[in-house]
């Protein structure tokens, strides 16, 4: 018997494939994975100019997604007391030196925030630079382009000065400091530093450009890891980048999911509020032509070691991109359910990371998700299942007055709520009789102060909606019944307000 689970990853599966299959991309290869908080749950593949389709286990670098990895490992030394990232960086490395008075702090440094200009061009091309010229170059100074802390810049230098403070602090390399910290722990037994790392006959993507728009390629070397190669060397799957984005959103998985985190104890090495951390904006990044067009975003910033997008229908969500020459990467999730995509190209500057938002979006709306999912508090509840019952036996809002705050009345006297709710039913038909239970008719919350919930009537049915203040002797500060769907009004018919998506969990 095939179950719903099943037919649900089939449908995943499809929209898979339709959309890899249908992706125009400049690139000999290029593949895409959907997964959830449980693993991959569709994975394609497509080729192009006779090169073989890639197949899942395949090992791609995934070159600037390597960034929340040496966040990870600095929040665990900051976790343990043992970095401060409000500090200046010059506490760690007396060499760093600014042009002015002002103070850059690590931080800063992972936030993309620092002032130092942006450098894409020059780091993608010396990932293998060695350690002593990194240092000259420290030494020798850095230019600024921005004041320290007041704009945003993709600065790779900076997250370099960062790999090397996290360096200082541990007193181990980078690369071993990852392995037994992170990857062994999370069991991340396909994400590796260098190439070299890999037996022989591993499935490595080799990455290819074109200069003559694809009518012939040239294939891309491994560069070697340097100083520069922790925000960028990292190769790795598309299971081990589920595994690794399950881990980084489980502490935003609502109660209704199971609770806290994902459950397996080896997964608890950094905290969720450390992981919350890293995807929440530090740095917010203007809608500028060039740096942030993507139509689907209501706002738009840099956490830490991650892309933070907000939008408008399903909320936060993490993601990074990768791109070296030769290849181009990006990794996003949706932050309360953990679904999420994976894809990369075998060529350098596609459209992967527009390809992979879409196809995220076609999941996501596949599967009705909500933005949110919030937990409602207890007294919330109970007050909209007395308020409730009154509606539906009288409307005598006195009945409740121990609920209901001094300002309700204030708004408007019982007697003409009474009045008013008495008008809406008939123009609504009057109310059913047959009720379902108030937890089936929750509609959505803003938060776990708030609910709204559908009243039936013969005709067209009511909402009841009810804000809470700080749980006190009188909680309710708030009480509006309207005709369902009323909060809609005036807005464009391609928009949706947020909190329609947030979905009450039930105490």
């Amino acid at each position: 018997m095939i179950t719903a689970e099943e037919i649900d990853q089939r449908a995943i599966g499809r929209i898979v494939e339709d959309a890899v299959s249908g992706w125009s991309i400049c690139a000999p290869t290029w593949a895409a994975a959907v997964f959830d908080r449980s693993g991959v749950i569709a994975f394609a593949s497509a080729a192009s100019h006779g090169f073989e389709c890639p197949a899942r286990g395949d090992i791609f670098r995934i070159a600037s997604m390597s960034k929340s990895f040496l966040v990870a490992c600095m929040l665990l030394l900051v976790e343990r007391g043992d970095l401060d990232l409000d500090a200046p960086v010059d506490r760690y490395i007396p060499s760093f030196q600014t042009p002015s008075t002002d103070v850059v702090t690590v931080k800063m440094l992972i936030s993309n925030a620092s002032g130092l200009p942006e450098d894409n061009g020059w780091s993608d091309h010396n990932l293998d630079l060695p350690r002593a010229e990194f240092i000259a170059l420290l030494r020798k100074g850095f230019h600024f382009t921005e004041p320290p802390g007041q704009a945003y810049q993709y600065s790779n230098v900076a997250f370099t000065v960062a790999s090397m403070i996290l360096e200082i602090v541990s007193g181990e390399r980078y690369e071993t400091f990852l392995n037994h910290e992170i990857l062994e722990p999370l069991g991340l037994d396909s994400t590796r530093y260098r190439a070299g790392d890999y037996p022989q006959s591993a499935p490595l993507a080799r990455g290819f450009s074109t200069f003559d728009r694809g009518i012939s390629w040239v294939a891309r070397e491994f560069a070697e890891s340097g100083a520069t190669a922790p925000v960028g060397a990292l190769f790795s799957t598309v299971d081990d980048i589920a595994q690794w984005s399950a881990w980084l959103s489980a502490p935003f998985q609502a109660d209704a999911h199971g609770g806290g985190d994902v459950a397996r104890p080896r997964l608890s090495l950094l905290s969720g509020a450390s992981r919350a951390r890293m995807q929440r904006i530090h740095t917010p990044i203007p809608s500028i032509a060039g740096r942030w067009t993507s139509p689907r975003d209501d706002a738009a910033g840099y956490g830490l070691g991650l892309f933070v997008e907000h939008d408008s229908r399903f909320g936060p969500i993490a993601q990074h991109s990768g791109g070296l020459p030769g290849l181009s990467a990006n990794m996003r999730w949706q932050l309360d359910s953990g679904i999420g995509v994976v894809a990369y190209a075998t060529s350098e500057e596609q459209p992967v990371s527009d390809r992979a938002a879409d196809l995220l979006d076609a999941v996501l709306r596949a599967r009705d998700v909500p933005a949110r999912h919030i937990r409602l508090w207890p007294q919330t509840f109970e007050a909209a299942r007395r308020i409730d019952s009154m509606l539906r036996g009288g409307a005598d809002h006195r009945k409740v007055s121990d609920l209901l705050a001094g300002s309700v009345f204030a708004d408007m006297p019982a007697e003409i709520r009474r009045n008013q709710f008495e008008a809406a039913v008939a123009r609504a038909g009057g109310l059913s009789h047959d009720v379902a239970p108030l937890a089936d008719r929750a509609l959505w919350c803003a938060s776990a102060a708030q609910l709204v919930w559908r009243l039936p009537c013969a005709r067209s049915d009511l909402q009841v909606r009810i804000e809470l203040a700080e749980v006190a002797r009188q909680p309710v500060q708030r009480l509006v019944i309207e005709p369902l769907g009323a909060e809609l009004a005036g807005l464009p018919a391609d928009r949706d307000l947020v909190v329609r998506h947030h979905r009450p969990v039930l105490p």
